[in-house]
């Protein structure tokens, strides 16, 4: 509490009403607080160990690496400090010459520009640190045995990890689908370590299994589904719930591929996905066994957009050899080039031909929180979809994983996937209904509910949908900036989360004068030949110095309508990029990239 609100009052508003920062801030620092209490209590060290040399039970019958009291209370220690490191690194990750600055939905947030995003560092320098602080190689006998020691150097190895880790909560950490975490996210995933368990039943899990469905409950409200007609769970990520989705539609389509696998179903079932969709779904239908072969991927518009034509051709060119069709995967936020499927048209395509719609939203799925009319029209369709998935770890900020999937069929999950192990699900114990383990093909179930419940809990609806629109707000500010600076120039129109650009050094931009092309424009147009040569390896190099730098990560990337690599902007998370980090980055590509 001290340390947060002296950093508010540094921020010479102290006049002001606590801002968001401050009351999440202490929201952390109580999880801290309440974590290190209840392990404490939770975790008292044995007056005695099975294992110990005067059991009868030792395994080796000998004295050597007793598990005695000391040991159970240097492995308690060591959580501690660890808690301890947690909250001093992640704060300052956050707050270390921080001020507070304003968001682009009127609350606070603040920024640390000074601060570094990464120790860049060879594997050879890392595996060298890591032994000169106790040793990288596994060994046949422990450090638990050194006592104190021991305790010691795995505690300055475990520094070393977050040493060289990268600071994914530095402003200019762009260089994936994910950034700063949500502070009441990450209050609820300390809860969750500590309480450990698994959300398969009930009974294991009791409040979490709650909270789950009540998730599951307010996405389907969110849709405008009712959820009596709906089934749910969350997943680790946004590709097991394409995979999840690929097995839901077969087993709906062919039920009798359940017991007789893909024997069972008719000549080349076939599924179909954009050319800008997600590399899982070529995985997912070699895990299921239909095999790359019958996986279509339907040609896109000049935006990136799949053509619902060229998927109608492609649907009546499967029934004319013979083949099934019966799963159509959209996107809602391509990774590189941040697309909508025209989803509407698509499920009309869907419903006449019976086959299954998924919605791809890993990344920009939280876009159906939106109140904005442009946003509402790019999600329109989306409610007609079969089943749908968002990555609240991504654009949101829960910490990772967080994934919601849901189906619009109130037994598509249960009937695909139960096995019915009695051991685990019987309908004779307490409170059975909530037991929706069987729903997976997983067995252990991390908590993930209880992330993303605190987070929609804590923000609402309403600031959910606020945090949505900054982050486009803010990608279309950077992308005129980008358009008015000779520098730099946008390789493809922006969509609301994803912005993707060239920088151009000084040879570059002499030569674009000297062909007459401008870089002021905001088109999908292909660069001329020349101009794509001349910046071949510009990004990659670009991207390299700035890494070594320690200043920044932005990724560079193919895009379908360049031939030259491209830079992307995807904002993810908690960030905070406004005006300061706009110019920042910029200034840092212009220092190290100019000559190039």
């Amino acid at each position: 509490f001290i340390y947060t609100l002296s950093r508010h009052k540094m921020s010479n508003k102290s006049a002001q009403s606590p801002s968001y920062d401050l009351m999440v801030g202490l929201v952390v620092g109580s999880a801290v607080t309440a974590v290190l209490t209840l392990y404490s209590s939770r975790e008292k060290p044995r007056s005695s160990s099975v294992f110990s040399s005067s059991s009868c039970c030792s395994p080796s019958g000998s004295t050597t690496n007793s598990l005695n009291v000391s040991h159970a209370r240097q492995g308690h220690d060591l959580v501690t400090r660890m808690l301890t490191l947690f909250e001093s690194t992640w704060g300052n990750a956050s707050l270390s010459n921080a001020r507070l600055g304003s968001r682009a939905d009127g609350s606070t947030s603040v920024k640390a520009l000074s601060g570094r995003c990464l120790n860049f560092a060879t594997p050879q320098e890392i595996k060298a640190a890591l032994d000169e602080a106790g040793g990288l190689e596994i060994q046949d006998q422990g450090l638990d045995g050194q006592g104190g020691k021991g305790d010691d150097a795995l505690w300055r190895m475990l520094t070393k990890v977050n040493d060289f880790s990268v600071n994914t909560s530095h402003p200019l950490f762009l260089n994936q689908l994910f950034g700063p975490m949500d502070r009441s996210s990450l209050a609820a995933e300390l809860l969750s370590v500590m309480i450990n368990t698994s959300n398969y039943t009930f009974e294991a899990a009791p409040p979490v299994a709650v909270i789950e469905l009540s998730v599951l409950e307010s996405t389907a409200k969110l849709l405008g589904w009712d959820f009596k007609s709906c089934s749910g769970l969350m997943i680790p990520g946004g590709s097991i719930s394409n995979l999840m989705a690929l097995n839901c539609a077969r087993h709906h389509k062919f039920p009798a591929t359940k017991e007789g696998g893909n024997a069972a179903m008719p000549p080349t079932p076939t599924a179909y996905v954009s050319a800008e969709a997600h590399y899982s779904f070529l995985k997912a239908v070699s895990v299921i066994g239909l095999g790359r072969e019958n996986l279509v991927k339907v040609p896109t518009t000049a935006t990136g957009a799949m053509c619902v034509d060229s998927l109608r051709e492609a649907v009546k060119k499967t029934r004319a050899s013979g083949g099934t069709p019966f799963f159509v995967g959209c996107t809602a936020g391509s990774t590189v080039r941040g697309t909508f499927d025209p989803f509407d048209e698509v499920a009309d395509v869907c419903k006449k031909e019976g086959m299954w719609m998924h919605v791809d939203g890993a990344w920009g799925g939280p876009a159906v929180f939106s109140r904005r009319d442009d946003m509402r029209a790019l999600v329109k369709g989306v409610e007609r979809s079969d089943s749908f998935t968002f990555n609240p770890h991504k654009l949101l900020g829960a910490p990772l994983q967080t994934t919601v999937f849901i189906c619009h069929h109130a037994d598509a999950l249960l009937s695909c996937n139960s096995s019915k192990a009695g051991y685990l699900f019987d309908k004779r114990k307490a409170n059975a209904n909530f037991d929706i383990g069987d729903q997976t093909f997983m067995c252990g179930r991390k908590t993930d509910a209880l992330k993303f419940w605190a987070l929609w809990r804590y923000r609402g609806t309403d600031g959910i949908a606020r945090h949505v629109d900054a982050l486009r707000a803010s990608t279309y500010c950077f992308a005129e900036k980008i358009r008015k600076h000779p520098s730099f120039m946008i390789a493809a129109k922006p969509w609301p989360f994803n912005l993707n650009f060239f920088f151009l050094p000084k040879r570059v931009r002499l030569l674009m004068e000297k062909e007459g092309v401008s870089t002021d424009t905001c088109s999908d147009d292909p660069l001329p030949e020349s101009i794509a040569a001349a910046l071949s390896t510009v990004a990659i190099d670009l991207k390299t110095a700035m890494m070594k730098s320690g200043k920044a990560m932005v990724p560079f990337q193919p895009i379908a309508n360049q031939t030259a690599q491209v830079f992307r902007i995807a904002l993810s998370g908690d960030v905070e990029f406004g005006e300061e980090e706009m110019d920042e980055l910029m200034r840092l590509m212009i220092e190290y990239g100019d000559e190039m």
